[in-house]
């Protein structure tokens, strides 16, 4: 089951709002059961069979969670080791057994037989979740924990399937609180609206970009124009497609009165590469900083060990979206990129001033094409293949500027690019009206529009429903499920 679905929209939906807010009016408890439960079953339409991997996760991730909080300072770093190696274990077998298996074979001539596993769908996702909350108990952040809402943390059915990583303190104070679980017709105005826009943006924008992606990344030679704009069409792809799941999910979640917080933020309007992992999955970047950059030492013994630590950091980064040496490529450029970044920025030393409108334009740019290019490897099913398109987009399979991609779907480049580039994004344009976001500062915006609830914005969200509906003939999974 997806967002993008019927099911979904028209069943699972529904159905569970109803029960939970018939529920919450006597009980409180009731209504987290109940939507416990309904996560569960959201989580087993794709297959039944990852429930017992996701029970196993959360009962064993829970007794190692009671057991650091309980135990004498002296063993709590015994039980945390316990608990990364469980952790690291279960997504090891589950994600990356097979992984290492092929790479031996491949580097030691062997031909030792791949496993028949099933990839539970968001395992890295619940996985990183929980691990935050495990640190955070060895350094006594977490001192007392709710099994019920615990459990809730983790299955939640609006992130499990592709996030965003969620920190405890951001969702466990909201399930305790009795406000949450009555009705709040903000809450659903703004919910709808951004599930709408979400909607849009996964059906309207980055579907109707996939045949000139599997046209550009499908082809044997991919020559300059095609591999150009192949590559132009994925970035765009790749950002609605996981940024309309992400506004999707804020948008459900706030329907049940819970708050998930935003997890982009104009990534393609970065000025650095280092500005792009403040904007783009925030979530994963924040885990990443808070989890491996800073344990490794972050900055704190120099440059080199800056360096160091950055490039193990977007490594491991980049091996978690994926069991592919193109994942661990593209994690090693993004980490290449912010060194380079940071070694410039020594060199040329700190100033005061801020940069100019042409060279804050060249720095998008730059970062733009940096980020495209490391996208080859994302989406490329291996190696030769991303290097094949690389070369295309040099000339080097020929410079034929040729493509038949059809005046659709260069309409539907021009159209996200424009969205991407010039227009406010779903957190300026709806939450602006709120304390905790009305003094943060926009992103470059041609377009200044502003969400308020009233006639005219109802409107147009119905209308952008109905066009979404209409285009849910053949639903697409998201991108980032896989991961």
């Amino acid at each position: 089951m997806i967002f993008n679905s019927f099911q979904f929209l028209f069943l699972f939906l529904p159905v569970t709002l109803l029960g939970f807010y018939l529920l919450g009016r006597s009980s409180q408890k009731r209504a987290a059961l109940w939507l416990l439960l309904a996560s569960f079953v959201f989580y087993c339409s794709w297959d039944v069979r990852f429930l017992p991997i996701l029970l196993l996760s959360m009962g064993g991730n829970f007794y190692l969670c009671r057991r650091i909080i309980a135990v004498p300072q002296a063993s709590k770093k015994a039980w945390l080791s316990a608990a990364v190696v469980f952790n690291l274990a279960l997504l090891g077998y589950f994600k990356y057994i097979n992984f290492f298996i092929a790479s031996i074979n491949g580097l030691a001539a062997q031909d030792l037989q791949l496993l028949s596993i099933i990839l539970p769908i968001g395992i890295s996702f619940f996985t990183f979740t929980q691990l935050s909350i495990l640190v955070d108990a060895y350094y006594g952040k977490v001192q007392a924990i709710d099994f019920l809402h615990y459990a809730l943390f983790t299955s939640y059915f609006p992130y499990i399937v592709a996030g965003p990583v969620l920190h405890h303190k951001d969702m466990m104070p909201q399930f305790a609180d009795p406000a949450n679980y009555q009705v709040n017709g903000n809450n659903f105005a703004v919910g709808i609206t951004l599930f709408a826009f979400g909607l849009a943006k996964k059906l309207l924008l980055a579907d109707n970009l996939v045949p000139m992606v599997n046209a550009a990344f499908g082809s044997d030679h991919p020559q300059l124009l095609q591999a150009w704009l192949g590559v132009c069409a994925y970035s765009f792809q790749l950002y609605f497609d996981f940024s309309g799941y992400s506004d999707m999910a804020i948008g459900v979640s706030r329907l049940f009165g819970f708050q998930i917080p935003f997890n982009f933020n104009s990534p393609y309007k970065a000025t650095s590469v280092s500005d792009f992992w403040l904007r783009w999955h925030v979530s994963l970047s924040r885990f990443l900083r808070n989890y491996l950059y800073i344990p490794l030492g972050g900055n704190r013994s120099g440059q080199w060990a800056r360096y160091r630590n950055l490039l193990l950091t977007m490594l491991l980064g980049g091996l978690w979206h994926g069991a592919n040496w193109t994942f661990v490529i593209w994690g090693g450029l993004h980490g290449l990129y912010l060194c380079v970044q940071h070694g410039w920025r020594g060199l040329r030393g700190d100033r005061a001033e801020p940069p100019g409108k042409l060279e804050a334009f060249a720095n998008r740019a730059l970062t733009f094409l940096a980020v495209m290019i490391a996208w080859c490897f994302f989406r490329a099913a291996d190696v030769p293949s991303a290097l094949n398109m690389l070369a295309g987009m040099v000339g080097g399979n020929g410079l034929s500027l040729e493509f038949a991609a059809g005046p659709f779907g260069y309409w539907m480049l021009a159209i996200s690019a424009g969205m991407a580039f010039f227009m406010p994004n779903t957190n300026e344009m709806i939450l602006h009206l709120e304390s905790r976001f009305a003094n943060k500062p926009s992103s470059f915006s041609l377009v200044p529009v502003r969400w308020s609830p009233g006639l005219r914005w109802g409107l147009a969200t119905g209308i952008l429903l109905a066009l979404c509906i209409l285009s849910m003939d053949k639903p697409q999974d998201f991108i980032y499920a896989q991961f």
